[in-house]
């Protein structure tokens, strides 16, 4: 299990041990217009604190190479060892780098201390990138992670789709064998916070089934879970063939879904880092 937390959520970020094992992930955004040294502080906050810090690099946010060899230095000097990869839209980013292959294959990642890539997935397809293209660009950077010795691991967009997620999951354990997992879920919220966050991150092709399955005054106000989805998955895909793990959006915060995700944890008798 891992979350995503904005960089300045770290310092308060004290969960029960119960609720988030030490060592389990915490990926740290990387927007537009925040700075990068937020991240570089909240990633080393993080790590000290037991856990594993996975900052974001977003292609789209560099304004010119060096902000990213000085960011990926930044982090090697508190000895962050994971990130995620992640591209951008040429078109609204016109930086010199716009995708997670050129980020992938810089030279400075091999004096690094991140020897972990998390890369992108998408169970539902992208708005703007056709499936072969997704496909295509997914083997190329799998194939620039092995050529480097990196570990490279796939995380998913969030979705409320289970059983196209769980078939997703399939897809990737059948071509290539042994690669982990990470899928995407919303965590603890409204289901007009849910719609609102799916709209901005592009989520489209589920959003209907969300709304659907909401119906009456009382489900629209009320916080939603997402074990319906994780149930809906787990019956698409019951016996992984490969790592599968699952990754919390906490649009209504991280203690609401990490208090909730115990309690389901619980009744399932799962492990605390399942």
């Amino acid at each position: 299990m891992s979350i995503e937390l904005a960089p300045e959520q770290a310092r308060s970020f004290a969960p029960e041990v119960s609720h988030f094992p030490l060592g389990s992930r915490v990926f740290l955004t990387h927007l537009t217009g925040k700075p990068e040294a937020m991240q570089v502080e909240a990633a080393l906050r993080i790590r000290e604190k037991g856990y594993i810090a996975v900052p974001h690099l977003g292609a789209r946010n560099f304004k010119t190479e060096k902000d990213f060899v000085d960011l990926v230095a930044a982090h090697s000097r508190n000895g962050i060892t994971e990130a995620l990869f992640l591209g951008g839209n040429p078109a609204l980013f016109p930086g010199p780098m716009s995708e997670s292959a050129q980020l992938l294959a810089h030279p400075v990642l091999r004096d690094s201390t991140i020897r972990t890539a998390f890369v992108a997935g998408y169970p539902e397809g992208h708005p703007n990138i056709g499936d072969a293209d997704l496909a295509d660009a997914l083997r190329r950077k799998l194939e620039i992670c092995d050529d480097r010795s990196i570990d490279a691991r796939v995380v998913s967009q969030f979705a409320f789709d289970g059983a196209a997620m769980g078939a997703w999951a399939r897809g990737l354990h059948e071509q290539y064998p042994g690669l982990p997992v990470h899928v995407g879920l919303a965590g603890v919220t409204s289901l007009a916070k849910l719609v609102k966050f799916a709209m901005m991150c592009g989520v489209g092709p589920s959003i209907a089934a969300l709304k659907r399955s909401a119906s009456g005054l009382f489900n629209v106000i009320a916080d939603r879970n997402p074990a319906d989805v994780i149930e809906a998955m787990s019956t698409s895909y019951p016996q992984p063939v490969g790592p599968l793990h699952l990754h919390f959006f906490p649009f209504g915060g991280w203690e609401k879904t990490l208090a909730w995700y115990s309690e389901h944890r619980g009744a399932r008798r799962l492990r605390p880092g399942d």
